[in-house]
């Protein structure tokens, strides 16, 4: 009892916390929008596909909460509380994220003229952060149970809630994969991958509460031994995607060699060198030197640099681009 009353003031504290942050994302948002004069850019499809998967998320995850506690409460099963006090971190993961999508989607001002797109590295950050607290405070609970396993009550309820769990998480992470592919939003993709292994973790504590209709305790903690470890293996690839950002790693080789396919295949273009590239949430970052004819008259130089920018902009349409002009 006194466990669950420690997880469930963990639960109000999240809620509270999030309504204090939302509150404080508003006047940041407005702030931001009157020192930038400009209010249009909540309106643009990019942003608005993204704020929604952020709101999607974290409806999902205090659903998800409530439905897991009162799964817990009747069953006292260690694998179900393995998949609650996963949705809690959820919880304050989706809040963050909630937060660092609206901050990145805040346009460049005279403080920060590369735009504010690195909040959503610092967030996939504080997510794996949750997400490893979480899984630390099942191990320890975990050992416990290892050692004095204990009958499960009330399996057909729990069972149920489960299912349910699994079903509105794959809903969301369908939504959350197609926003993914229209807007590449780094907070958006560590906010499905966690909701991934989500899934995962409810089919597995169905098969463990089945188990334990055959009298098979044993099972119980161990598939919460597994949801640890599938835990623990999320945090190290989203703390591994969110360096890279943070870190300005280069676009993939793949993408690098179309870049230098589409320079190459405009007319007038020598050749080109130090081409430079990085991405920052959805945002790419491109620089390089473009070599030309040392006699062409700077508007004509002018006018293949743009020609170059235009053809690269149509295969990744949310780049900034930076041509310097090199006579060869």
């Amino acid at each position: 009892m006194v466990f669950f009353s420690i997880h469930l003031a963990k639960i109000v504290v999240s809620v509270t916390c999030g309504g204090f942050l939302l509150r404080f994302l508003r006047a940041l948002t407005i702030m931001a929008c009157k020192r930038n004069q400009f209010t249009g850019f909540c309106v643009n499809e990019h942003a608005i596909h993204i704020k929604r998967a952020a709101n999607a998320s974290l409806l999902v995850a205090v659903t998800l909460v409530l439905a897991k506690l009162f799964a817990w409460s009747a069953s006292d099963s260690v694998s179900v509380l393995s998949s609650l006090l996963d949705s809690v971190m959820d919880i304050a993961a989706s809040l963050v994220n909630f937060i660092a999508v609206r901050y990145a989607l805040i346009p460049a001002d005279d403080d920060h003229p590369f735009g504010h797109t690195k909040a959503e590295g610092l967030a996939a950050l504080i997510q794996s952060a949750f997400i490893l607290g979480s899984t630390v405070a099942l191990l320890l609970h975990l050992l416990d149970r290892l050692a004095n396993p204990q009958p499960l009550q009330a399996l057909s309820f729990s069972i149920t809630i489960m299912l349910f769990s699994t079903v509105l998480t794959i809903l969301l992470v369908l939504y959350q994969r197609w926003v993914y592919r229209k807007t590449h939003s780094l907070a958006i993709k560590s906010d499905s991958a966690h909701y991934v292994s989500d899934i995962l973790t409810s089919l597995a504590v169905v098969v463990a509460l089945l188990a334990a209709f055959w009298h098979v305790h044993w099972l119980d903690p161990i598939v919460a031994l597994a949801i640890a470890g599938l835990l623990l293996r999320s945090v190290y690839g989203i703390v591994k995607d969110a360096l890279q950002v943070l870190m300005d790693e280069s676009l993939p080789d793949a993408d690098e060699q179309q870049l230098a396919a589409l320079i190459a295949a405009t007319p007038g273009v020598k050749g080109f060198h130090n081409l430079k590239t990085r991405q920052a949430g959805s945002k790419q970052f491109i620089q390089l030197h473009l070599d030309l004819d040392g006699q062409l008259p700077l508007k004509q130089a002018h006018a293949i640099g743009d020609e170059v920018e235009q053809s690269i902009l149509q295969a990744f349409p949310r780049a900034e681009i930076l041509i310097h002009h090199d006579p060869v």
